[in-house]
């Protein structure tokens, strides 16, 4: 059996969580160049210009894309017969307060939430989710999502029959009612089936996916698409300043489910989709 250390994997998260906190990833930055030559509104592209530029300058200048730094979220995909040695939440805590102060990052987090609210200084505790794979290949992701986006998010249990038709219309609505004020153009993840709050897992996980690749599955990538195209319509735009650009992605991610129901969730996040993962 193969055996990580958690203290090993502490120092990759830190690597990570600042590597996310100032590093647009890739696949987003593309998505937005590209949304750039497509969009018709003259205020929209202007938006757009800004949002990239600001990307390259972070990037450049090693300062975080965002004042809001975000709350750290570390997905650990354990390969087959491996195991993790030590304690991974208090590595992946530590590893989250090195790098708030490596990163100059806000501290975010707050404890007692419905009492006193203290902020915990480091943006501590980390939230750390373990699954293990079929496949021989272990990773370590990290994604920041900050509060504007995180407020966006929904969840909800549709009847069962609600179907593919239910769930677009209760993504439009939740995208109408929040997407103006989510730093608009938005990326979606969404979490289809499980159990309540199952589907908001999947949904968060949801957007680690990469948004330059197509989603093997024909009906779900079509689905995907469709979101994007019937999100785009409502004419937000980016900087919700109007035009043709209101989403650059839109990734699903179905499980079953109890014959009585379909839960579903949505998690919204901002065009600043602060991601990376690798393998380890």
């Amino acid at each position: 059996m193969r055996v990580i250390e958690a203290s090993k994997l502490g120092e990759a998260i830190e690597s990570l969580c600042l590597d996310v906190a100032a590093n647009l990833p890739g696949d987003v930055l593309g998505a937005l160049e590209q949304s750039r030559e497509h969009e018709r509104s003259e205020q929209g592209r202007s938006v757009l210009d800004m949002i990239i530029d600001n990307a390259l300058i972070a990037s450049t200048e090693g300062v975080p894309l965002c004042q809001d730094t975000g709350v750290f979220t570390v997905y650990v995909t354990l390969g087959s017969d491996t195991a993790v040695g030590g304690d991974l939440q208090a590595e992946a805590s530590a590893a989250v307060a090195r790098a708030t102060v490596r990163g100059r990052l806000r501290a975010s987090v707050v404890d007692e939430p419905l009492d006193a609210r203290r902020n915990t200084g480091d943006n501590t505790p980390a939230f750390v989710e373990v699954e293990v794979s079929t496949g021989e290949v272990s990773t370590v992701g990290v994604i920041a999502k900050g509060g504007g986006s995180e407020m966006a998010s929904r969840a909800a249990m549709l009847l069962p029959g609600s179907g593919w038709e239910g769930v677009r219309e209760f993504v439009l609505e939740v995208v109408a009612e929040v997407g103006a004020r989510s730093c608009p153009p938005l990326v979606l993840g969404l979490g289809v089936g499980g159990t309540f709050d199952r589907a908001a897992a999947m949904a968060r996980r949801a957007l680690m996916a990469p948004l330059d690749r197509v989603n093997p599955d024909e009906r779900t990538a079509l689905r995907e698409r469709d979101l994007v195209s019937e999100v785009n319509r409502l004419g937000i735009g980016p900087g919700a300043l109007g035009g043709t650009t209101t989403c650059i992605g839109a990734r699903i991610i179905e499980a079953p489910c109890h014959m009585a129901s379909l839960p579903v969730a949505l998690s919204v996040n901002c065009h600043s989709l602060r991601r990376n993962t690798i393998e380890i």
